[in-house]
């Protein structure tokens, strides 16, 4: 027993691949949150979770597991032991007590009107949401008509026959993989499983279980296919597109594969700058007609 608890479990990886391994780990609960990483002969030394020696030699074979160059065992004082956070200070009781009772009450998680959401089946608190209004639309409607068979009543509505241009069938993997777009990254979530649990929709004070990349538009496009190169993007030869394109060389996984990809944000600040589809992807703009201009704004 005293020498089990003299030694840990790590796994040593060169530093090239020691960001994407740390990800992988921490995402599956491999990685110990008790010590903190150490060089060790050249290598990188991850602390390895309880059981998880056994996890890693089945995943090794797969990238990015398939970097990790060994598992051994070291002394435990070759890691430094992380150090707890400080204790927080308490309020007096009687104040708590006070500022919990004038809080507003609201959901766990927060609730959708469409889809389930996280709400029980029966107990949302939402309004059920009313039918989304229809309209097709004649194929010479103008902005004019518009106005007064949708915009005027000021309500959600679908459209439906209106000429949106070149986008409709023309716009696969390959055409957007190859469109020009204003910002040099996009910001991704990248999730190990197939369900992306985002702020709101996961019980409180549990971890996110995915991670933020940031990449060119056109690498998240390719990742995004589900091929990456080969042919497998695009909308499968469809009239008026690009075809399945050539992408190039197949991108390796960030975590694993099979892994899910979230678009998070377009733009340099996406917490101050609102969506600018134009300014963004001003090629992608010009084949895409979303309404009949108005008569004042045309010329």
């Amino acid at each position: 027993a005293a020498r089990e608890m003299s030694d840990v479990a790590v796994a040593l990886v060169p530093a090239a691949s020691a960001k994407a391994l740390k990800d992988a780990l921490k995402v599956r609960g491999w990685l110990s949150t008790a010590r903190r990483p150490a060089m060790v002969g050249g290598r990188i030394a991850f602390p390895l979770a309880d059981g998880a020696e056994d996890a890693i030699a089945l995943a090794a074979s797969t990238p990015p597991f398939c970097d990790i160059e060994a598992v051994e065992r070291i002394a435990t004082d070759a890691l430094a032991v992380k150090k707890a956070p400080p204790p927080q200070k308490q309020k007096p009781h009687s104040a708590h007590k006070a500022r919990v009772a004038a809080a507003p009450t609201r959901p766990r998680a927060q609730e959708r009107s469409f889809g389930g959401g996280a709400a029980v089946r029966g107990s949302s608190m939402l309004p059920p949401a009313a039918a989304v209004q229809r309209v097709d639309c004649a194929g010479d409607a103008d902005y004019e008509w518009l106005q007064r068979q949708v915009f005027s009543g000021r309500r959600p509505a679908v459209l439906s026959g209106l000429p949106l241009g070149e986008c409709v069938g023309g716009w696969s993997a390959d055409r957007l993989a190859r469109a020009h777009c204003a910002s040099p990254s996009v910001s991704v979530h990248v999730c190990a499983s197939s369900t992306v649990d985002l702020a709101g929709h996961r019980p409180a004070n549990t971890p996110r279980n995915f991670v933020f990349r940031s990449m060119p538009f056109a690498e998240a496009v390719r990742r995004c296919s589900g091929s990456g190169g080969g042919g497998g993007g695009g909308d499968g030869g469809g009239d008026g597109g690009d075809g399945g394109g050539d992408f190039g060389p197949i991108l390796e996984p960030l975590l694993n594969a099979g892994e899910r990809y979230y678009l998070r944000s377009v733009g340099g600040d996406a917490r101050k700058e609102a969506a600018d589809f134009p300014r963004t992807f001003p090629d992608l703009a010009r084949e895409c007609n979303l309404l009949p201009p108005r008569p004042d704004k045309e010329g």
